[in-house]
């Protein structure tokens, strides 16, 4: 097919777009969805190709997978090659074998199975995964087993009808998408049925599914807009956002309409993306692709803690030399047949790396991360994740309210005649739980209403948490049920908004409950870590103490919303700009953020005289259906 330098254009737009939003640019909150861009293109680009192939009756399902392989295979593995050096150098015992389990998945393309497979709300942090860019990959490749057979069938038994079938299959798919967005939210993100729809708008594209534009300025209409989608979908969407469902409609019509409106003539959109600079980024697009995670992954694991400007600028450029040399040195010599000009040659040698590839992984796993790499290394699990109890009183995300095992049940030392205290909240409400059982909660009746990823808050939704709505709004019921004397409200708050935030629908659930004569403890944000397991990064860093988010200016917005009383467990665990991870020999944490037993012993300490000034402050009556009471001034 005749080159377009436009759609390499369109590549660096989805290149640059991942890339920022991995190096963390606030700026670029929507920036993963250069990868649906990414299909877009792919889609057209493949299906032009098979299709005349198809129709010239030249088509051979081998010299596809030899193109295939000429294209993904050469630079995929020199840096999994690459990356697992450095992995095996930095990575410790429990790290490096998932590391050599996703290499596998990564090898046979399954990785997107595989990451959805161990994704959890308790998992570790995501960026600290050095190839889960390779889900993508897998993806694109799990679509091409089948969609270049289907052609050939389509074109030979049903006399090349191919919209007929390839729309309805991507309506199904898109519906696919929308509906899981909001059940399963991290299985539409990463398998393939919920993502087909946005390769085959591609390929649709590519069949003539959509008329010819028929004027100039059409054309420079639809270009600016498709260019207009992708840039309010980088900007405007977030990690909050719910994805893919609808929401992965912009990029992907925007992708279409600057392929589209290129198909029939130059415009101004297309002239921007084919200049030299841009193209050049397209060009080297997949290799940067390949390239730029691992660099900040394992830069991060490293650094142990919140990269600093410099090192991502530094990370991004090393990144930016592999990608050039990956380009020139590995992809071209094989594009262009310079490397095993013949078939046979270069399925041997995929064969062959495919293979390492795997003895690499299972000697990972089966060696359970290769701990002899650090004789002293003593792999520790922290525990706490046990004690929140959950799948009943903290539910897991795909768990609807009415799985809720009832306020009664989740009631710890239930007595007639105590104060009644409420704990509502997400999983930084539910790691409190174990620090309030008896004696530390001093007679009082405590009671969980916890749910993760739902922070307590009334009337606003939560995309990629759906079920968060129902919850919170059952809680204002149970409330009114039980009638606790105090309400503690506590959650990860970074994750729903920051300092500068509009916070106004908390604000008014603390006098929404204030004005059902209940009393309100708001709990700040606690620290949190860019590591997985605590002992690790005691054992990497030989510090007992670690640099956590910065959150205290959240936390100073959140002291001013209006709650009778507000803790700030920054001042609780950190010093300055460091928080300690153990108390003697007891582990404060059992993961990135959530308090072990110990901690939640810690900060009970303080919670539960706050409780009890409170009460007092309040006069709360013991039966706890009193009066409306007035917040501390």
């Amino acid at each position: 097919m005749q080159y377009r330098r436009d759609i390499d254009g369109l590549r660096a737009v989805a290149v640059g777009s991942v890339v920022l939003f991995h190096a963390g640019l606030s700026t670029f909150g929507g920036g993963y969805v250069g990868v649906d861009v990414f299909f877009v293109i792919s889609g057209y680009l493949i299906t032009s190709i098979v299709a005349d192939d198809i129709r010239h009756k030249r088509f051979s399902i081998l010299t596809f997978y030899e193109r295939r392989v000429r294209r993904i295979f050469p630079a995929l593995f020199v840096m999994l090659f690459a990356t697992t050096i450095a992995a095996a150098v930095l990575l410790l015992p429990r790290d490096f074998k998932e590391y050599a389990e996703s290499m596998v998945s990564s090898t046979v393309f399954v990785s997107n199975i595989y990451f959805w497979r161990i994704s959890d709300y308790f998992a570790g942090p995501s960026h600290l995964k050095p190839l889960l860019h390779t889900w993508s990959l897998s993806v694109e490749e799990q679509f091409y087993i089948f969609f270049p057979p289907l052609l050939f069938i389509l074109d030979r038994r049903f006399g090349g009808r191919y919209l007929l079938w390839l729309v309805p299959l991507a309506l199904l798919s898109f519906l696919l998408s929308v509906v899981s967005t909001g059940w399963k939210p991290t299985a539409a993100f990463f398998l393939t049925p919920t993502r087909v729809w946005e390769l085959l708008i591609g390929s649709l594209l590519a069949l003539g599914a959509v008329p010819a534009l028929p004027s100039y300025r059409l054309r420079e209409a639809v270009a600016a807009i498709g260019l207009a989608l992708i840039a309010w979908a980088v900007v405007m969407f977030n990690d909050q956002t719910a994805f893919p469902g609808a929401a992965a409609l912009a990029p992907c019509l925007g992708a279409a309409c600057i392929i589209h409106a290129g198909n029939a003539g130059s415009t101004i959109v297309g002239r921007v993306l084919g200049l030299r600079p841009v193209v050049f980024l397209g060009l080297i697009s997949y290799s940067l692709y390949l390239w730029h995670w691992p660099f900040l992954s394992l830069v991060r694991y490293w650094a142990a803690e919140p990269l600093s400007p410099g090192l991502t600028f530094a990370a991004l450029v090393l990144a930016l030399l592999a990608s050039v040399l990956s380009w020139r040195f590995v992809e071209l010599p094989f594009r262009d047949r310079r490397v095993t000009a013949t078939r046979a040659p270069l399925f041997q040698a995929a064969g062959i790396a495919m293979a390492i590839a795997l003895l690499i992984g299972a000697f990972g796993h089966f060696a359970n991360g290769w701990p002899s790499r650090f004789p002293s290394y003593q792999s520790v699990v922290v525990p706490g994740r046990e004690l929140l109890r959950e799948g009943t009183c903290f539910l897991r995300a795909e768990q609807a309210p009415t799985s809720y095992a009832g306020i009664r049940s989740c009631g710890i030392d239930v007595v007639d005649g105590q104060r009644k205290v409420l704990i509502w909240g997400d999983s930084f409400a539910a790691h409190l739980i174990p620090g309030l059982m008896p004696p530390a909660n001093a007679g009082l009746s405590v009671f969980q209403y916890t749910a993760s990823g739902c922070p307590p808050i009334v009337g606003r939704s939560f995309a990629n948490r759906p079920l968060c709505t129902a919850f919170n709004d059952r809680a204002v019921e149970i409330i009114g049920e039980l009638k606790p004397h105090v309400v503690v409200l506590a959650a990860r708050w970074e994750l729903y908004f920051g300092a500068t935030s509009d916070a106004s629908q908390l604000a008014a659930t603390i006098r929404r409950i204030q004005s059902l004569g209940t009393a309100v403890l708001l709990v700040g944000q606690g620290p949190s870590f860019d590591f997985d397991n605590p002992n690790d990064f005691v054992f990497r860093t030989g510090r007992m103490e670690a640099r956590p988010h910065a959150v205290n200016a959240l936390n100073s917005r959140l002291s001013q919303l209006g709650a009778a009383t507000f803790i700030d467990p920054m001042s609780i665990f950190c010093a300055g700009e460091r928080c300690a991870l153990k108390e003697g020999a007891s582990d404060l944490f059992f993961d990135g953020g959530h308090f072990s037993k110990a901690g939640s012993q810690l900060i009970a300490k303080a919670l539960v005289p706050q409780i009890q000034r409170v009460l007092a402050l309040f006069n709360a009556p013991s039966s706890g259906s009193g009066s409306v009471v007035k917040p501390i001034q």
